[in-house]
């Protein structure tokens, strides 16, 4: 209560003060933040307390327009354990009319740095048939670096480049005609130093698109990854088909047991040999596009055990887990989240029991009973991939039940985890029916 007189009190205050002390707007300025930090998670942008849009890494909050005042623009993360977000970082702006702000944040949790660049915001008539395009550099990686820009027929060219930047900079706006663009990226003045070089992408006209480089991360089958964030609309991810997408094939079926798997119907491309129950085989690239694999028993291809598609991307690492019965094998394909955090550890399960239709996974301090507790995920399906549990560092005990049920399946499993650790596994299948296993992909108990 005593705050919310107190409130109270500096608004009747305010009220009774002249009002030509209070700053007067002349129109509107537009607001916006990018994301550059690989190990922040989600990051919540404000104008002083109100949040007005969050980004993961690689994204762009939406563009948000305010009165051309002064303000403090917040950015506030979560870390695991807290009620409320935890503020990292703030910048003051002295907002002009007509402006357009693009906030980056970059660095770390510990150690952000912002870097903010004004320009005049862009109104496009229906009749235009152009596209303004900003280039932005945010991999900390990489150095000076040329940005070339151009339909996919035109190579680089000295002195064609749109842009030279450092990291942290952005460029001026420019135009260009509605069409498919590639964006190529060289070390600063050599054109044939090629570090990146997307696939052809269409951009529509009458946005702004801020194109931009960043370091991949461990989601990412490459060292970088470029994507356009549009002042409106979603972004698009602008892949090099150098770094193609990469599998891994994991084998849950205790009745599939040990196969060979080929990437074509006639038996004739074998990609992996005896992969047999419990295996987790080394990532193997893929095409992007449509692929089948086909399951055969080792060592023989008269027999198919089990086939399975899968549509990928350039760039993207998958889990591609063969499960199921005898006489009802199937493959199920995940994209785990495999980036460290600053702010927390992580844990995943995988449902891929046969013999439970529905699991509870608990989370409980060291030696804590689960009798009075809740599971952290409920009624966890078969062939499906929990959302992740967010942990502080710290000592949890791992039990996994039946749903509705106390009676532990698997577990206690003791957990020691700090910040950024991922723990990942599998409930499968043990000999015994009855009870089950666990299959850990990342982290897990110490030896």
């Amino acid at each position: 209560m005593i705050r919310i007189f107190a409130g109270l009190a500096v608004l009747l205050l305010a009220a009774c003060g002249n009002d030509s002390d209070l700053p007067e707007a002349s129109g509107k300025a537009t607001f916006r933040a990018i994301n550059a930090i690989p190990t922040s998670g989600e990051i919540s942008f404000r104008i002083e307390e109100r949040g007005i849009g969050t980004a993961n890494y690689k994204e762009v909050t939406a563009a948000s327009a305010w009165d051309d005042l002064t303000y403090n623009f917040n950015f506030e993360v979560f870390f695991a354990g807290n009620l409320e977000l935890t503020r990292i970082a703030s910048q003051f702006v002295d907002a002009a009319a007509g402006r357009d702000y693009t906030f980056m944040i970059s660095g770390s949790v510990a150690s952000p740095t912002i870097s903010v660049f004004e320009d005049e915001f862009r109104e496009f008539d229906e009749a235009e048939t152009v596209f303004a395009s900003k280039f932005v550099h945010a991999s900390a990686s990489m150095g000076v670096l040329d940005y070339y820009f151009a339909d996919p027929a035109t190579p680089p060219a000295p002195g064609e480049q749109a842009a030279t930047l450092s990291f942290g900079e952005i460029s001026a706006a420019a135009d260009f005609a509605a069409g498919d663009y590639v964006l190529t990226i060289t070390t600063a003045g050599d054109h044939t130093d090629v570090v990146y070089q997307s696939d052809s992408v269409l951009f529509a006209s009458r946005n702004t698109q801020f194109v931009t480089l960043f370091d991949g991360d461990a989601n990412d089958s490459g060292p970088l990854i470029a994507r356009a964030l549009p002042a409106v609309g979603l972004s698009v991810s602008m892949p090099d088909p150098s770094y193609p997408a990469r599998v891994e094939f994991i084998n849950i079926s205790m009745d599939l047991g040990a196969a060979d798997i080929y990437d074509d119907e006639l038996l004739t491309s074998l990609i992996l040999e005896n992969h047999d129950y419990l295996d987790v085989a080394s990532e193997i690239e893929v095409a992007s596009g449509e692929s089948n694999f086909y399951y055969t028993p080792t060592g023989d291809t008269g027999t198919i055990l089990l086939d399975g598609g899968l549509t990928a991307s350039t760039g993207t690492r998958y889990r591609f887990y063969a499960l199921g019965v005898a006489g009802d094998l199937t493959t199920d394909i995940v994209i785990p989240e495999r980036q460290p955090l600053e702010t927390m550890a992580t844990l995943t399960m995988y449902h891929g029991s046969n013999n439970f239709d529905l699991l509870d996974l608990y989370i409980v301090d060291p030696g804590e009973s689960i009798d009075e507790a809740l599971p952290a995920r409920f009624r966890i399906p078969a062939g499906a991939q929990t959302q992740t549990a967010p942990l502080e560092a710290g000592s949890y005990d791992i039990y996994i039940t039946e749903s509705s049920l106390k009676v532990a399946l698997a577990g206690p499993y003791r957990l020691d985890v700090v910040l950024g650790d991922i723990v990942d596994f599998a409930a499968v299948d043990a000999v015994d029916p009855a009870v089950l296993d666990v299959l850990y992909l990342s982290g897990g108990p110490a030896p």
